[in-house]
């Protein structure tokens, strides 16, 4: 088999993780929930992202007059047929070997995902736009007209004091990158010259791309602290923990994100980040950054405590102010931090 034809074999194939993981997530932040609540959206199904989590958006909802998220909708039942057809297209095509046949099936899936993506557009505007007229409690803008709380397509927007997310996932990123081998097996099917590693290469960026776990912005004034509950306002003591599955934990100081430290129930840990005091709004490392404590820089937590990315700067605050000096490891101490 050509190399055209197994990048086009492998991007068929892709899209059976349609069937094994989440195709997009929706999820609610609010200082009312330490741990965001949420649902994965799949080719057949909605599933709680934690347990429970759907039913409690539903009694959220049911106050402002919105429909309950339902088992199930008319697309599930259309979505797996398509995408198995899709796939069964996709290996023939692979077989065949047809230069111009590979291209169609990206147009082809081009085509079906900007329907699909125009209905799951509808199906929120109508979720977030058609409330019941004896709802419990009714928001008005400020044109006096009746809120909406439509979640956005995708990434973020502010709802009332919860802040919506909306993001592909892991089964949607397989079937981009199946896309993109389409693509990839028709530009090489002439010179057929590329190499298995490409692949590997390939499939390990999709992968990494469904699973970052990167540092998130914080926004100030919008965001609240998950410890104390107090909004994010201080850019230069705000505080973040990233967890390997890439959820982010922000805080408003440094000592509220080790005091939730000491009773952390989370998964492993992939980032520790404090912001720089001379840099504010810029996260460092926070097990490589140097901190004071010192009486004349207040903190949002009155524990006067301060992070520096680079140690110089430190020295040269410490010249105009009194303090104490301290290292990650002396300051988990302090704290009583394993």
């Amino acid at each position: 088999m050509k190399r055209s034809q197994l990048y086009m074999l492998i991007g068929a194939i892709l899209l059976s993780g349609l069937f094994l993981w989440p195709l997009w997530n929706i999820t609610l932040e609010a200082p009312q929930y330490p741990d965001a609540i949420g649902m994965d959206i799949h080719i057949n199904k909605f599933e709680d992202a934690n347990p429970n989590d759907i039913k409690n958006i539903n009694i959220m909802n049911h106050y402002v007059g919105m429909k309950d998220i339902p088992e199930t909708i008319p697309e599930f039942s259309i979505f797996p047929k398509v995408a198995i057809g899709m796939i069964v297209l996709g290996v023939i095509i692979a077989f065949i070997g047809k230069r111009k046949l590979y291209i169609g099936w990206f147009a082809l899936m081009l085509i079906l995902g900007t329907i699909a993506m125009y209905d799951f557009y509808q199906w929120e505007y109508d979720y977030g736009h058609d409330l019941k007229e004896n709802a419990a409690i009714k928001f008005t803008d400020d044109d006096g007209e009746p809120m909406a709380y439509q979640p956005p397509l995708i990434g973020a927007k502010m709802i009332l004091n919860f802040r919506a997310i909306s993001m592909p996932r892991l089964g949607a990123y397989l079937m981009f990158l199946g896309m993109a081998l389409s693509v990839l097996a028709f530009v090489k099917a002439k010179k057929e010259k590329a190499s298995v590693q490409v692949i590997t290469a390939l499939l390990a960026m999709g992968l990494v791309a469904g699973c970052s776990s990167g540092p998130q912005p914080i926004s100030y004034g919008q965001d609240a602290c998950v410890f104390c509950k107090m909004t994010i306002v201080d850019k230069q003591h705000a505080a973040q923990v990233v967890i390997t599955t890439g959820k982010a934990f922000k805080y408003d100081a440094i000592e509220c994100m080790l005091n939730d430290l000491k009773e952390w129930e989370h998964p492993e840990v992939a980032h520790y980040l404090v912001t720089n005091y001379t840099n504010p709004g810029k996260l460092a490392d926070a097990t490589a950054a140097h901190y004071l404590v010192s009486q004349s820089i207040p903190s949002p937590m009155g524990e006067f405590l301060t992070a520096f990315e680079n140690e110089n700067d430190r020295t040269e605050t410490m010249k105009d102010v009194a303090g104490q000096s301290l290292n990650w490891s002396e300051l988990k101490a302090e704290f009583e931090l394993k």
